[in-house]
Protein backbone atom coordinates (compact mmCIF):
# COMPACT_ATOMS: atom_id res chain seq x y z
CA UNK A 1 0.00 0.00 0.00
CA UNK A 2 1.47 3.14 -0.80
CA UNK A 3 1.22 6.29 1.98
CA UNK A 4 -1.40 8.90 1.29
CA UNK A 5 -0.70 12.55 0.93
CA UNK A 6 -1.45 14.00 4.86
CA UNK A 7 -3.93 17.28 3.28
CA UNK A 8 -7.07 17.07 2.75
CA UNK A 9 -9.92 18.96 2.27
CA UNK A 10 -12.11 20.69 4.66
CA UNK A 11 -15.30 21.47 2.45
CA UNK A 12 -16.98 24.43 3.61
CA UNK A 13 -21.14 24.91 2.54
CA UNK A 14 -21.32 28.26 0.94
CA UNK A 15 -25.36 28.07 0.87
CA UNK A 16 -26.50 25.06 -0.53
CA UNK A 17 -26.09 21.43 -0.88
CA UNK A 18 -27.31 18.21 -1.80
CA UNK A 19 -27.51 15.07 -0.08
CA UNK A 20 -28.52 11.45 -0.39
CA UNK A 21 -31.44 9.59 -1.37
CA UNK A 22 -32.44 6.35 -0.15
CA UNK A 23 -29.48 4.91 -0.84
CA UNK A 24 -27.49 6.89 -2.78
CA UNK A 25 -26.02 10.46 -1.77
CA UNK A 26 -25.65 12.64 -4.41
CA UNK A 27 -22.69 15.46 -3.40
CA UNK A 28 -23.63 18.73 -4.74
CA UNK A 29 -22.41 21.11 -7.18
CA UNK A 30 -22.52 24.48 -5.95
CA UNK A 31 -21.35 27.06 -8.51
CA UNK A 32 -18.94 24.94 -10.07
CA UNK A 33 -17.90 23.06 -6.96
CA UNK A 34 -19.01 19.10 -5.78
CA UNK A 35 -18.53 18.25 -2.64
CA UNK A 36 -16.15 15.63 -0.75
CA UNK A 37 -18.79 14.73 1.48
CA UNK A 38 -22.27 16.20 3.35
CA UNK A 39 -20.45 18.99 5.41
CA UNK A 40 -22.33 22.74 6.52
CA UNK A 41 -20.07 25.70 7.80
CA UNK A 42 -22.81 26.48 10.23
CA UNK A 43 -23.54 24.09 13.41
CA UNK A 44 -25.89 20.99 13.51
CA UNK A 45 -28.33 21.83 16.47
CA UNK A 46 -27.90 19.18 19.55
CA UNK A 47 -30.96 18.90 20.72
CA UNK A 48 -34.28 18.67 18.48
CA UNK A 49 -37.68 17.15 17.73
CA UNK A 50 -41.02 17.30 17.26
CA UNK A 51 -41.49 19.54 19.92
CA UNK A 52 -38.26 20.95 20.48
CA UNK A 53 -36.27 23.85 18.32
CA UNK A 54 -38.85 23.52 15.64
CA UNK A 55 -38.44 26.09 13.26
CA UNK A 56 -41.27 25.07 10.74
CA UNK A 57 -42.83 21.73 10.04
CA UNK A 58 -44.95 20.79 6.76
CA UNK A 59 -46.75 17.58 5.25
CA UNK A 60 -44.79 16.18 2.46
CA UNK A 61 -46.20 13.60 -0.43
CA UNK A 62 -44.21 9.51 0.21
CA UNK A 63 -40.86 9.62 -0.96
CA UNK A 64 -37.48 8.84 0.09
CA UNK A 65 -35.04 11.59 -2.14
CA UNK A 66 -33.64 13.93 0.27
CA UNK A 67 -33.95 17.94 0.68
CA UNK A 68 -31.87 20.40 -1.62
CA UNK A 69 -31.24 24.17 -0.59
CA UNK A 70 -30.19 26.51 -3.03
CA UNK A 71 -30.10 30.07 -1.43
CA UNK A 72 -33.99 30.60 -0.15
CA UNK A 73 -35.29 27.49 -2.40
CA UNK A 74 -35.57 23.96 -1.25
CA UNK A 75 -36.58 20.95 -3.39
CA UNK A 76 -37.66 17.34 -3.59
CA UNK A 77 -39.47 14.91 -5.03
CA UNK A 78 -42.64 12.73 -4.07
CA UNK A 79 -45.18 10.56 -5.38
CA UNK A 80 -49.13 11.00 -4.33
CA UNK A 81 -52.38 10.06 -6.09
CA UNK A 82 -50.45 8.60 -9.15
CA UNK A 83 -48.27 11.24 -9.93
CA UNK A 84 -44.88 11.92 -9.72
CA UNK A 85 -43.55 15.14 -8.10
CA UNK A 86 -41.24 17.57 -7.88
CA UNK A 87 -41.64 20.01 -5.07
CA UNK A 88 -40.39 23.55 -4.34
CA UNK A 89 -40.17 25.27 -0.62
CA UNK A 90 -39.64 28.47 0.49
CA UNK A 91 -36.49 27.36 3.19
CA UNK A 92 -37.02 29.98 5.41
CA UNK A 93 -40.82 29.23 6.08
CA UNK A 94 -41.45 26.09 4.11
CA UNK A 95 -43.95 27.59 2.74
CA UNK A 96 -44.68 25.91 -0.89
CA UNK A 97 -44.05 27.69 -3.83
CA UNK A 98 -44.41 25.50 -6.53
CA UNK A 99 -45.32 22.05 -7.64
CA UNK A 100 -44.54 20.19 -11.17
CA UNK A 101 -46.70 16.77 -11.36
CA UNK A 102 -45.83 14.55 -13.88
CA UNK A 103 -47.82 11.01 -14.84
CA UNK A 104 -45.67 7.56 -14.27
CA UNK A 105 -45.01 4.95 -16.99
CA UNK A 106 -44.65 1.36 -14.99
CA UNK A 107 -43.93 1.27 -11.79
CA UNK A 108 -40.66 -0.60 -11.03
CA UNK A 109 -41.26 -3.43 -8.73
CA UNK A 110 -38.88 -3.47 -6.21
CA UNK A 111 -38.43 -4.36 -2.19
CA UNK A 112 -40.50 -2.93 0.00
CA UNK A 113 -38.45 -0.09 1.02
CA UNK A 114 -38.52 1.21 -2.78
CA UNK A 115 -40.52 4.01 -3.77
CA UNK A 116 -40.79 6.01 -7.25
CA UNK A 117 -39.23 9.38 -5.77
CA UNK A 118 -35.79 8.00 -4.58
CA UNK A 119 -33.20 9.68 -6.33
CA UNK A 120 -32.45 12.88 -4.79
CA UNK A 121 -32.74 15.62 -7.55
CA UNK A 122 -30.07 18.73 -7.95
CA UNK A 123 -29.66 22.60 -8.80
CA UNK A 124 -26.88 24.62 -9.95
CA UNK A 125 -29.02 28.21 -9.50
CA UNK A 126 -30.78 28.01 -12.62
CA UNK A 127 -32.07 24.59 -13.17
CA UNK A 128 -33.63 21.67 -10.99
CA UNK A 129 -32.99 18.53 -12.55
CA UNK A 130 -34.60 15.04 -11.06
CA UNK A 131 -35.02 11.42 -11.82
CA UNK A 132 -37.83 9.48 -11.81
CA UNK A 133 -36.79 5.65 -12.65
CA UNK A 134 -40.42 5.57 -13.64
CA UNK A 135 -40.07 8.37 -15.85
CA UNK A 136 -36.64 9.37 -16.85
CA UNK A 137 -35.10 12.82 -16.50
CA UNK A 138 -37.01 16.13 -16.00
CA UNK A 139 -35.68 19.45 -15.82
CA UNK A 140 -37.08 22.48 -14.56
CA UNK A 141 -36.68 26.40 -13.99
CA UNK A 142 -36.01 27.54 -10.43
CA UNK A 143 -39.52 28.66 -10.66
CA UNK A 144 -40.70 25.26 -11.06
CA UNK A 145 -41.17 25.98 -15.14
CA UNK A 146 -40.25 22.87 -17.24
CA UNK A 147 -37.81 23.07 -19.31
CA UNK A 148 -37.02 19.92 -20.70
CA UNK A 149 -37.87 16.22 -20.59
CA UNK A 150 -35.87 12.79 -21.15
CA UNK A 151 -38.06 9.52 -20.57
CA UNK A 152 -36.00 6.88 -20.19
CA UNK A 153 -36.90 2.88 -19.72
CA UNK A 154 -38.06 1.60 -16.39
CA UNK A 155 -34.35 0.36 -14.65
CA UNK A 156 -35.18 -3.59 -14.29
CA UNK A 157 -34.21 -3.93 -10.73
CA UNK A 158 -35.35 -6.29 -7.79
CA UNK A 159 -34.59 -2.82 -5.11
CA UNK A 160 -35.85 -0.28 -7.42
CA UNK A 161 -33.38 2.53 -8.73
CA UNK A 162 -32.11 5.04 -6.45
CA UNK A 163 -29.12 6.78 -8.30
CA UNK A 164 -29.41 10.50 -8.37
CA UNK A 165 -28.41 12.81 -11.10
CA UNK A 166 -25.26 14.72 -10.63
CA UNK A 167 -24.42 18.35 -12.79
CA UNK A 168 -20.88 18.30 -14.10
CA UNK A 169 -19.69 20.82 -16.34
CA UNK A 170 -22.50 20.80 -19.41
CA UNK A 171 -23.57 17.30 -18.70
CA UNK A 172 -26.50 16.15 -16.29
CA UNK A 173 -25.43 12.73 -15.83
CA UNK A 174 -27.24 9.56 -14.91
CA UNK A 175 -26.41 6.11 -13.85
CA UNK A 176 -28.86 3.19 -14.79
CA UNK A 177 -27.06 -0.10 -13.19
CA UNK A 178 -29.80 -2.54 -13.28
CA UNK A 179 -30.00 -6.30 -13.87
CA UNK A 180 -29.51 -6.24 -17.80
CA UNK A 181 -28.32 -3.47 -20.03
CA UNK A 182 -26.32 -1.09 -17.19
CA UNK A 183 -25.30 2.31 -18.88
CA UNK A 184 -24.14 5.99 -17.85
CA UNK A 185 -25.93 8.62 -19.68
CA UNK A 186 -24.57 12.40 -19.96
CA UNK A 187 -26.93 14.57 -21.55
CA UNK A 188 -26.82 18.63 -22.12
CA UNK A 189 -28.04 20.49 -19.16
CA UNK A 190 -29.63 23.30 -20.99
CA UNK A 191 -31.02 20.95 -24.03
CA UNK A 192 -31.48 17.72 -22.80
CA UNK A 193 -29.99 16.11 -25.30
CA UNK A 194 -27.85 12.84 -25.22
CA UNK A 195 -24.55 13.79 -25.75
CA UNK A 196 -22.73 10.31 -24.76
CA UNK A 197 -24.20 7.16 -23.38
CA UNK A 198 -21.75 4.38 -22.10
CA UNK A 199 -22.26 0.71 -21.82
CA UNK A 200 -21.38 -0.93 -18.60
CA UNK A 201 -21.10 -4.07 -19.26
CA UNK A 202 -21.09 -6.42 -16.50
CA UNK A 203 -22.19 -4.09 -14.09
CA UNK A 204 -25.24 -5.84 -12.67
CA UNK A 205 -27.81 -3.59 -9.90
CA UNK A 206 -26.20 -0.86 -8.41
CA UNK A 207 -27.40 2.36 -6.27
CA UNK A 208 -24.60 4.41 -6.24
CA UNK A 209 -24.54 7.71 -7.43
CA UNK A 210 -21.40 9.28 -9.61
CA UNK A 211 -18.62 11.51 -8.24
CA UNK A 212 -17.35 14.15 -10.60
CA UNK A 213 -13.74 14.63 -10.44
CA UNK A 214 -11.58 16.66 -9.28
CA UNK A 215 -14.56 19.39 -7.39
CA UNK A 216 -12.95 22.48 -9.04
CA UNK A 217 -13.28 21.60 -12.99
CA UNK A 218 -14.26 18.14 -12.99
CA UNK A 219 -12.29 16.07 -16.04
CA UNK A 220 -13.82 12.55 -15.06
CA UNK A 221 -17.00 10.65 -13.50
CA UNK A 222 -16.19 7.57 -10.71
CA UNK A 223 -19.01 5.17 -10.79
CA UNK A 224 -18.28 2.10 -8.02
CA UNK A 225 -20.17 -0.36 -9.46
CA UNK A 226 -20.26 -4.79 -9.58
CA UNK A 227 -16.74 -5.39 -8.55
CA UNK A 228 -15.01 -2.10 -9.83
CA UNK A 229 -14.88 1.21 -9.25
CA UNK A 230 -14.37 3.08 -13.07
CA UNK A 231 -13.58 6.23 -13.85
CA UNK A 232 -14.73 7.50 -17.26
CA UNK A 233 -13.66 10.74 -19.43
CA UNK A 234 -16.37 13.64 -19.43
CA UNK A 235 -15.92 14.59 -22.58
CA UNK A 236 -16.79 11.69 -24.54
CA UNK A 237 -17.83 8.94 -21.38
CA UNK A 238 -14.63 6.33 -22.37
CA UNK A 239 -13.04 4.38 -19.63
CA UNK A 240 -9.68 6.35 -18.05
CA UNK A 241 -9.27 3.31 -15.19
CA UNK A 242 -10.63 1.47 -12.72
CA UNK A 243 -9.74 -0.50 -9.83
CA UNK A 244 -10.85 -3.82 -8.64
CA UNK A 245 -12.05 -5.40 -5.22
CA UNK A 246 -15.63 -3.80 -4.47
CA UNK A 247 -18.66 -6.14 -3.65
CA UNK A 248 -21.13 -7.36 -5.99
CA UNK A 249 -23.70 -4.87 -5.49
CA UNK A 250 -23.16 -0.97 -4.69
CA UNK A 251 -25.12 1.01 -2.67
CA UNK A 252 -23.21 3.96 -0.81
CA UNK A 253 -21.81 6.17 -2.89
CA UNK A 254 -17.74 7.41 -3.76
CA UNK A 255 -16.46 10.73 -1.92
CA UNK A 256 -13.21 12.56 -2.26
CA UNK A 257 -10.70 14.65 -0.14
CA UNK A 258 -7.73 16.49 -2.09
CA UNK A 259 -5.27 13.05 -2.54
CA UNK A 260 -7.70 10.26 -2.51
CA UNK A 261 -11.05 8.72 -3.88
CA UNK A 262 -13.10 6.88 -0.66
CA UNK A 263 -15.12 3.99 -1.27
CA UNK A 264 -16.88 1.34 1.03
CA UNK A 265 -19.54 -1.24 0.07
CA UNK A 266 -20.85 -4.52 2.29
CA UNK A 267 -23.41 -6.95 0.33
CA UNK A 268 -24.69 -9.82 1.57
CA UNK A 269 -23.51 -11.66 -1.39
CA UNK A 270 -20.18 -11.04 -0.51
CA UNK A 271 -18.90 -14.20 1.26
CA UNK A 272 -21.47 -16.45 -0.30
CA UNK A 273 -19.15 -20.12 -0.09
CA UNK A 274 -18.74 -21.06 -3.78
CA UNK A 275 -21.67 -21.38 -6.11
CA UNK A 276 -22.55 -25.15 -7.24
CA UNK A 277 -21.64 -26.23 -10.32
CA UNK A 278 -24.52 -25.65 -12.78
CA UNK A 279 -24.48 -29.51 -14.54
CA UNK A 280 -25.26 -30.33 -10.46
CA UNK A 281 -28.20 -28.21 -10.43
CA UNK A 282 -29.64 -29.13 -13.61
CA UNK A 283 -29.36 -32.89 -12.38
CA UNK A 284 -30.94 -32.21 -9.16
CA UNK A 285 -33.63 -29.98 -10.34
CA UNK A 286 -34.26 -29.63 -13.84
CA UNK A 287 -37.50 -31.94 -14.17
CA UNK A 288 -38.64 -31.02 -17.56
CA UNK A 289 -35.16 -31.44 -18.58
CA UNK A 290 -35.11 -27.66 -20.79
CA UNK A 291 -31.68 -26.95 -19.84
CA UNK A 292 -32.79 -23.94 -17.13
CA UNK A 293 -33.88 -23.92 -13.77
CA UNK A 294 -37.32 -22.04 -12.47
CA UNK A 295 -37.76 -21.19 -9.28
CA UNK A 296 -39.67 -24.22 -7.73
CA UNK A 297 -36.85 -26.02 -9.79
CA UNK A 298 -33.99 -24.59 -8.33
CA UNK A 299 -32.26 -26.72 -5.62
CA UNK A 300 -32.24 -25.22 -1.81
CA UNK A 301 -29.18 -23.20 -1.38
CA UNK A 302 -27.44 -20.24 -3.44
CA UNK A 303 -29.49 -20.61 -6.29
CA UNK A 304 -32.98 -20.92 -4.62
CA UNK A 305 -31.64 -18.03 -2.09
CA UNK A 306 -30.47 -15.75 -4.47
CA UNK A 307 -32.73 -16.66 -7.58
CA UNK A 308 -34.23 -13.55 -8.26
CA UNK A 309 -30.77 -11.78 -8.57
CA UNK A 310 -29.23 -14.88 -10.80
CA UNK A 311 -32.80 -14.04 -13.67
CA UNK A 312 -30.95 -11.24 -15.23
CA UNK A 313 -34.00 -10.49 -17.63
CA UNK A 314 -36.98 -11.51 -14.65
CA UNK A 315 -38.35 -14.05 -17.01
CA UNK A 316 -38.74 -16.89 -14.00
CA UNK A 317 -35.95 -18.68 -15.32
CA UNK A 318 -32.43 -18.90 -14.77
CA UNK A 319 -30.27 -19.88 -18.01
CA UNK A 320 -26.93 -21.25 -17.70
CA UNK A 321 -25.16 -17.76 -18.73
CA UNK A 322 -27.04 -16.09 -16.36
CA UNK A 323 -26.22 -18.41 -13.76
CA UNK A 324 -22.37 -18.89 -14.22
CA UNK A 325 -21.92 -14.99 -14.61
CA UNK A 326 -23.57 -14.09 -11.10
CA UNK A 327 -21.16 -17.56 -9.79
CA UNK A 328 -18.55 -15.11 -10.77
CA UNK A 329 -19.52 -12.12 -9.42
CA UNK A 330 -20.27 -13.58 -6.36
CA UNK A 331 -16.52 -15.50 -6.28
CA UNK A 332 -14.91 -11.77 -6.72
CA UNK A 333 -17.20 -10.33 -4.56
CA UNK A 334 -15.05 -8.32 -1.48
CA UNK A 335 -16.43 -6.28 1.17
CA UNK A 336 -14.36 -3.13 2.01
CA UNK A 337 -13.64 0.48 3.03
CA UNK A 338 -10.61 1.40 0.78
CA UNK A 339 -8.71 4.42 -0.31
CA UNK A 340 -7.11 4.98 -3.94
CA UNK A 341 -5.28 8.22 -5.36
CA UNK A 342 -6.68 8.95 -8.69
CA UNK A 343 -5.02 8.87 -11.24
CA UNK A 344 -3.49 6.55 -14.15
CA UNK A 345 -4.74 4.25 -16.95
CA UNK A 346 -6.16 1.12 -17.66
CA UNK A 347 -6.10 -1.40 -13.88
CA UNK A 348 -4.68 0.64 -11.35
CA UNK A 349 -5.24 -1.84 -8.13
CA UNK A 350 -1.59 -2.93 -8.10
CA UNK A 351 -0.55 0.91 -8.39
CA UNK A 352 -3.25 3.11 -6.58
CA UNK A 353 -4.91 1.63 -4.05
CA UNK A 354 -3.54 3.39 -0.48
CA UNK A 355 -4.98 1.49 1.60
CA UNK A 356 -8.19 -0.86 2.73
CA UNK A 357 -10.20 -2.12 6.05
CA UNK A 358 -12.86 -4.63 6.08
CA UNK A 359 -14.49 -3.93 9.21
CA UNK A 360 -17.35 -1.37 10.26
CA UNK A 361 -18.28 -1.39 6.78
CA UNK A 362 -21.82 0.49 6.14
CA UNK A 363 -24.56 -0.75 3.46
CA UNK A 364 -26.70 2.27 2.69
CA UNK A 365 -24.94 5.19 3.92
CA UNK A 366 -22.04 6.66 1.78
CA UNK A 367 -18.59 7.66 4.42
CA UNK A 368 -18.60 11.19 5.50
CA UNK A 369 -14.79 12.67 4.87
CA UNK A 370 -14.53 15.32 7.47
CA UNK A 371 -11.00 17.12 8.64
CA UNK A 372 -8.83 13.83 7.65
CA UNK A 373 -10.93 11.53 9.05
CA UNK A 374 -13.61 9.40 7.68
CA UNK A 375 -16.80 8.33 9.58
CA UNK A 376 -18.40 4.63 8.77
CA UNK A 377 -21.95 4.21 10.18
CA UNK A 378 -22.81 0.26 9.67
CA UNK A 379 -26.50 -1.21 10.08
CA UNK A 380 -26.95 -1.63 14.63
CA UNK A 381 -25.95 2.06 15.18
CA UNK A 382 -22.16 0.67 15.17
CA UNK A 383 -19.86 4.18 13.89
CA UNK A 384 -16.48 3.65 13.09
CA UNK A 385 -13.45 6.49 12.67
CA UNK A 386 -10.46 6.15 10.65
CA UNK A 387 -7.40 7.88 9.47
CA UNK A 388 -8.11 9.21 5.70
CA UNK A 389 -4.45 9.37 5.05
CA UNK A 390 -3.64 5.76 6.93
CA UNK A 391 -6.82 4.02 6.83
CA UNK A 392 -5.95 3.40 11.00
CA UNK A 393 -8.75 3.19 13.19
CA UNK A 394 -9.17 5.73 15.98
CA UNK A 395 -12.29 4.07 17.49
CA UNK A 396 -13.92 1.00 15.46
CA UNK A 397 -17.84 -0.52 15.90
CA UNK A 398 -18.76 1.88 18.31
CA UNK A 399 -22.27 2.09 19.66
CA UNK A 400 -24.19 5.25 19.23
CA UNK A 401 -27.32 3.87 21.20
CA UNK A 402 -30.21 3.79 18.80
CA UNK A 403 -30.48 0.15 16.91
CA UNK A 404 -32.35 -0.20 13.61
CA UNK A 405 -30.47 0.13 9.90
CA UNK A 406 -28.79 2.95 9.01
CA UNK A 407 -30.30 4.53 4.95
CA UNK A 408 -29.61 7.89 5.59
CA UNK A 409 -26.50 9.12 5.20
CA UNK A 410 -24.10 10.81 8.10
CA UNK A 411 -23.86 14.93 7.86
CA UNK A 412 -21.38 17.07 9.69
CA UNK A 413 -20.56 20.92 9.88
CA UNK A 414 -18.24 22.34 12.58
CA UNK A 415 -17.57 19.49 15.38
CA UNK A 416 -21.04 17.62 15.45
CA UNK A 417 -21.96 14.59 13.39
CA UNK A 418 -25.48 13.78 12.95
CA UNK A 419 -26.31 10.11 11.94
CA UNK A 420 -30.58 9.12 11.85
CA UNK A 421 -31.37 5.49 11.84
CA UNK A 422 -34.28 4.41 10.09
CA UNK A 423 -36.82 4.23 13.06
CA UNK A 424 -36.07 8.23 13.08
CA UNK A 425 -33.70 8.35 16.43
CA UNK A 426 -31.22 10.86 15.21
CA UNK A 427 -27.93 10.69 17.04
CA UNK A 428 -25.98 13.85 17.23
CA UNK A 429 -22.00 13.01 18.54
CA UNK A 430 -18.78 14.80 18.38
CA UNK A 431 -16.27 14.74 15.32
CA UNK A 432 -12.99 13.65 16.51
CA UNK A 433 -11.14 10.68 17.49
CA UNK A 434 -13.46 9.34 20.51
CA UNK A 435 -16.92 8.98 19.96
CA UNK A 436 -18.87 11.52 21.77
CA UNK A 437 -22.36 11.16 21.69
CA UNK A 438 -24.05 14.40 22.86
CA UNK A 439 -27.71 13.42 21.91
CA UNK A 440 -30.53 11.48 20.88
CA UNK A 441 -33.69 12.75 19.76
CA UNK A 442 -36.66 10.42 18.54
CA UNK A 443 -38.06 12.35 15.88
CA UNK A 444 -41.26 9.87 16.04
CA UNK A 445 -41.36 8.50 12.32
CA UNK A 446 -38.97 6.83 10.21
CA UNK A 447 -36.29 8.60 8.05
CA UNK A 448 -34.46 7.00 5.21
CA UNK A 449 -33.50 10.11 3.11
CA UNK A 450 -30.20 12.11 4.55
CA UNK A 451 -30.86 15.29 6.10
CA UNK A 452 -29.20 18.75 4.60
CA UNK A 453 -27.71 21.51 6.78
CA UNK A 454 -27.04 25.10 5.74
CA UNK A 455 -26.02 27.16 8.07
CA UNK A 456 -27.10 26.77 12.06
CA UNK A 457 -30.83 24.89 10.09
CA UNK A 458 -31.23 21.41 10.09
CA UNK A 459 -33.71 19.74 7.13
CA UNK A 460 -34.68 16.72 7.52
CA UNK A 461 -37.31 14.48 5.70
CA UNK A 462 -39.34 12.18 7.76
CA UNK A 463 -42.00 9.26 6.74
CA UNK A 464 -44.95 12.19 6.35
CA UNK A 465 -43.14 15.32 7.12
CA UNK A 466 -40.38 18.10 5.93
CA UNK A 467 -38.82 19.43 9.38
CA UNK A 468 -36.63 22.95 9.73
CA UNK A 469 -34.55 22.26 13.14
CA UNK A 470 -32.73 25.29 14.40
CA UNK A 471 -31.58 26.18 18.10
Amino acid sequence: MHALKKTMVRVALVAGMVVSGLASPNWPEFRGRHRAGSIGGGEIPVVFGPGTNVQWRVPVPGGHSSPVVWGDLLVLTGFEEGQLLVLGYDAGSGTERWRYALPPGRIESGSRLSHPATATPVMDGERVVAYFAPYGLVCLGMDGQERWKAPLPTPVTGHGASSSPVLAGEWVLQLCDQDEGSYLLALDRRSGEVRWRTEREGFRRGFSTPLPWPPEEPEVVIVAGTLRMVVYDLADGSERWSVRGLPNEMVASPVGGDGAIFVAGWTHGSGVPRMPDWEGLLSQGDTNGDGRLSRAEAPAGPARQHFHYIDANHDGYVTRSEYETIAAIFNASRNVTMAVRPGGSGDVTGTHVVWEQTRGLPYVPTPLLHDERLYLVKNGGLVSCLEAGTGRFLYQEERLGALGDYYSSPVAAGDRILAISQPGTAVVYRAGGALEVLARNDLGETVLASPAVVGSTLFVRSATTLWAFRE
